[in-house]
């Protein structure tokens, strides 16, 4: 090419510097202008074009590598927010759920509604729509004393750690201790904050994974995600003077309520529940200024024998809200491959960590729950293991029944059914269920995130040639938990 120039260049440079005044250029001044021929201009127009092309693929290489690169940040990025997240709401957990005790309580919680029971079934969540427990937990419930709320009864908004007190004008000197607690007045309530105490009660909290490959939906990937769902107690009603629900002077008897949100409560009148009627009623006779979230129940662990035997007892007290209580997406774009023994995890565990086939591109390192004769839960190997597991120092076994049970959940990848509706891997826990104790894996697709809307899950599915686009996390989360220490 620059031979070529070079050329013409000469060319025109000889053209320009003959006389005007040759006869031979008057003759011929047509013929004697300089430029390119056809064949020179295509010559170089086909090597401008080659260069164009090699650029060109070379920047649709940079911005395509570039767009996979960000899909793989991105879907780190809100995995590692996601485990944050379960490891910090685990940090108030009272109790974990392992596998046989979720298996016990599994009619109990919301995906079953309306499957197992007359109640309304969910449409985002259900056992029907290939949807998942896995952590399922009770945890400590703060009701703030500076946050406001609504009377159940009344309607009105109160500061919360207002809500115990009244104003009595009867009596002498006259008493205000209500428009005292909620005043902005630095000489009525000098330190400018509420004078009632925070209050402690407890929530269940179900984490799901679910399988959206049928939702059809434009807002969500239409992968998997993971959902959360709480169900609250409620703020008992309590006077701040001591007094009981007939000292109508000095407490604040109007704003009571029972659980129903109805009642002439002088005293409380009970609140049945009309799914726990066997071998007698369930009743709740408790006052309230925030009434529990519909179904809700306390769990008691006063009673004897392993919190897991006890929280196996659990039922709702109604059926569930979805209007007050829905399942609440945490994460989208989950790993969707549907499960197969190649993953691993298909096996009894061992103690070794289960090996998946080197083709799959996926591993789970926990294999099965097992059974140990004599015992009548199962436990788990593998999830004693602290390099892939929970941990455990003394785990239960042949030679010390009465040791720390140990499982995984799901219990059974491969149970579409029952154990593993949503018929995915991408999320799962070991569990010490006794010492509130859990370790939670993640798995993500960047795969999925290249294309909108994303292809079908069986046309992108891991090797181990593309495992990089199915980021793993997983974290061991501790409940600082009162119940679990006594342990």
């Amino acid at each position: 090419m620059k031979k070529l120039l070079q050329n013409l260049l000469s060319r025109q440079r000889k053209g320009i510097s003959r006389s005007p005044n040759s006869p031979y250029l008057k003759k011929n001044r047509r013929g004697s202008v300089s430029g390119f021929t056809l064949i020179e201009l295509l010559v170089a127009s086909l090597i401008a074009a080659l260069m164009v092309a090699t650029l060109l693929s070379f920047l649709l290489g940079v911005l395509d590598s570039d767009r996979k690169e960000t899909a793989k940040a991105n879907a780190q990025e809100e995995l590692q927010a996601a485990i944050s997240y379960i490891a910090d709401d685990l940090q108030e957990a009272t109790y974990i759920y392992g596998a046989d005790a979720l298996a016990a309580i599994n009619d109990q919680l919301p995906h079953r509604q309306g499957i197992a029971d007359g109640g309304t079934i969910n449409t985002d969540c259900n056992s029907g729509n290939q949807c998942t427990p896995v952590l399922v937990f009770w945890k400590r419930y703060y009701y703030d004393p500076a946050s406001s709320q609504r009377y159940t009864k009344t309607g009105a908004s109160q500061i919360v750690g207002c809500m115990p007190y009244i104003d009595n004008p009867t009596s002498a000197p006259t008493s205000k201790p209500l428009t005292n607690c909620t005043s902005n007045n630095t000489t009525n309530n000098p330190y400018q904050v509420p004078y009632g105490m925070g209050t402690y009660t407890n929530s269940l909290v179900a984490y799901y994974l679910k399988n959206d490959a049928n939702l059809g939906s434009t807002s969500w990937s239409n992968t998997a995600r993971i959902l959360r769902w709480e169900l609250k107690d409620g703020y008992q009603w309590y006077c701040s003077t001591g007094g009981t629900i007939t000292d109508t002077g000095n407490c604040p008897t109007t704003n009571a309520t029972n659980r129903d949100g109805a009642g002439n409560l002088a005293p409380a009148t009970p609140a049945n529940s009309p799914l726990i009627t066997s071998p007698v009623t369930q009743q709740d006779t408790s006052n309230y200024f925030i009434v529990p979230d519909k179904g809700f129940n306390r769990v008691s662990f006063a009673g004897t024998g392993s919190l897991s035997s006890q929280a196996s007892a659990w039922k709702k007290f109604d059926f569930f809200s979805f209007t007050t209580n829905p399942f609440v997406s945490l994460v989208d774009f989950m790993d969707d491959t549907v499960y197969s023994s190649s993953q691993g995890g298909n096996s009894n565990a061992a103690g070794t960590g289960s090996t998946a086939v080197a083709s799959a591109g996926i591993n789970v390192p926990i294999g099965k729950n097992i059974t140990i004769s004599g015992v009548t839960t199962t436990t788990n190997p593998d999830c004693d293991d602290p390099s892939v597991g929970v941990g455990n120092i003394n785990p239960l076994s042949l030679t010390n029944t009465t040791g720390v049970v140990t499982q995984r959940v799901p219990a059974d990848f491969s149970d579409f059914t029952t154990s593993n509706p949503s018929r995915l891997s991408s999320f799962y826990v070991c569990v010490a269920p006794e010492s509130v104790t859990a370790r939670v894996y993640l798995r993500g697709t960047a795969l999925a995130r290249l294309a909108n809307p994303p292809a079908a899950a069986s046309s992108r599915p891991p090797t181990a040639n593309n495992n990089t686009f199915f980021p793993t996390i997983d974290v061991r989360a501790f409940g600082r938990s009162a119940i679990g220490i006594k342990q």
